[in-house]
């Protein structure tokens, strides 16, 4: 599988969908608390699945960001949407860095599947 290029709007398509999800008032979840160990755990889940970013950094950033979206009620649909679109990725790449995510990052959105 070739490389996953990180690109700036894959961050900012997410927190934009994640902006409009919930109705007016309504308060998303707090952010995931990650350490460096969730970052290598996370990481290397997605390198054994063949989904390589330029960084750690950025890999986490894509699943902050997706955490976030999910946390506003975004569909992990649209979020799939959005990941393929801003990568270049396949919808069965988005899904697994989407399960990914939410197994290592913010489990709190698992609905035991998309």
């Amino acid at each position: 599988m070739p490389r996953i290029t990180l690109f700036l709007c894959a961050a900012l398509a997410l927190c934009a969908a994640a902006s409009t999800g919930r109705p007016d008032g309504e308060q998303p979840d707090p952010p995931a608390v990650v350490t460096p160990d969730t970052h290598q755990r996370f990481t290397a889940a997605l390198d054994s699945l063949g989904l390589r970013f330029e960084s750690q950094t950025s890999a986490v950033e894509v699943g902050m960001a997706t955490c976030d979206a999910l946390g506003r009620n975004v569909t992990p649909s649209r979020v799939a949407e959005l990941l393929t679109q801003s990568l270049l990725i396949t919808s069965t790449e988005a899904e697994l860095l989407i399960l990914t995510t939410v197994d290592e990052l913010c489990p709190e959105y698992s609905t035991g599947g998309m």
